[in-house]
Formats: structure tokens, C-alpha cells, sequence
């Protein structure tokens, strides 16, 4: 089967779009030691978890009145301590950090995953006390879908950093793209971006309706 060029394009974005939300978690500036800046970006994690649960520096939270809180606080503890865990390993954030070298393009893949998070958190928010329990998650589900393909159509901001990234990494495995394909993916025109960007919005809802 002949692979066409919007196809290698489309492929090479679907693929980069999770590379970059993992990164999210991994920036550092780019001149800092990587043994370092990991060792601070997990104590500063370390201290917001304190502050999230507004409990002294315990491993053990529990709500005096509030069973639901004990066991939302406790999952909310142990997932901060598993990302700490993940960065405090100098070579996961040396490959982070190789993915995504401009802290500009870190901080616009930033910028759009806290629009993300606040369109769904806001959708919880908006939902009746008396509704939440049979319609929140549905709510929420849907604002996801939504705000994620809000993000797609700004095209001009992700997809400038997608064809760094192949230009960088795109030989690489998993990509292994020849140079051909690369080129593809730096001088794709207007209308195959825009291919590419429709194709991955409904990649989007295929997904959500699983």
C-alpha cells in the first residue's frame, strides 16, 4: 500500500500531540543540570501536594470529616508521588527534555493543556449539585472532547512544533522516517495541515465514542 503524503503528515502529528503532553511534565530551562532541575521540579511538586491537601508533610492524608475527601486526597497524594518518582530519574528528563528543546514551545504545549484542564473544570463547576451524580461525568466527558479539539484547530501554534520535532527526531524510532517524509512534513502546504488537523479531530471522536 502506497503511503500518501497527508498520511505521513497525520501520522507523524497524532504521535507527536502525546509526546508533547507527556513533556508538559518534564520541562526544565534548557542551560540547567538535568540531575538538578529534576531534583527541584520534584520538591516543588513535593510542596504542592502539601499545600493541595492542606496537611502537614505527612505520607498519610485523612479528612476528619469527609470520607470521600480522605480517599480523593489520598489518590491525588500517591498520583504526585509517582510523577516525583518519574523525575527524580535524571535520564527521563534528559529524553524529555530532548523532545521539546524551546521552552517557548514547552510553554505553549503548557499553555494549551491548562485550557484543557479549565474548560473541563469549569463544566464540572456549572453542573447542579442535584444533577452531578447522574449527568457530571457525561458533562465532563463531553467538555474534554470538546476543549481537546478547541486546541487542534490552533494549528498555527502546535503545528510550527511538530515540524521542529521532525526535523529533530523524525529519523528516529518510532518515527524511522526516510527524508522524503520528513520533507513532507516541513513543507506541508495550508491545505494539508489542515487535513491533518481535521483527520486528528476526528481521530478525537472515533475515540470518545468507544
Amino acid at each position: 500500500m502506497k503511503i500518501t503524503r497527508n498520511q505521513v503528515i497525520i501520522a507523524v502529528v497524532v504521535v507527536i500531540v502525546g509526546f508533547l503532553l507527556v513533556n508538559r511534565f518534564m520541562r526544565k530551562p534548557k542551560k540547567v543540570e538535568t540531575a538538578p532541575a529534576a531534583l527541584v521540579v520534584a520538591a516543588d511538586l513535593k510542596d504542592m501536594k502539601y499545600q493541595i491537601l492542606n496537611s502537614p508533610k505527612t505520607e498519610m492524608y485523612r479528612s476528619g470529616d469527609s470520607t470521600s475527601h480522605t480517599i480523593a486526597g489520598t489518590i491525588l497524594e500517591q498520583a504526585i508521588d509517582v510523577i516525583v518518582a518519574v523525575l527524580e530519574q535524571p535520564e527521563v528528563v534528559r529524553v524529555g527534555n530532548s523532545l521539546i528543546a524551546s521552552k517557548e514551545d514547552a510553554d505553549n504545549v503548557a499553555t494549551m493543556i491548562e485550557e484543557v484542564g479549565k474548560d473541563v473544570t469549569k463544566s464540572i463547576k456549572d453542573t447542579p449539585a442535584d444533577k452531578f451524580i447522574q449527568d457530571g461525568p457525561n458533562i465532563a466527558y463531553k467538555a474534554l472532547q470538546n476543549s481537546l479539539k478547541d486546541e487542534v484547530d490552533k494549528s498555527d501554534i502546535w503545528f510550527p512544533i511538530a515540524q521542529r520535532f521532525v526535523d529533530t527526531h523524525g529519523s528516529k524510532a518510532p518515527f524511522s522516517l526516510n527524508d522524503n517524509q520528513k520533507s513532507m512534513v516541513k513543507n506541508a502546504s495550508p491545505g494539508e495541515i489542515d487535513t491533518a488537523r481535521e483527520a486528528i479531530k476526528k481521530t478525537i471522536d472515533d475515540d470518545f465514542r468507544r
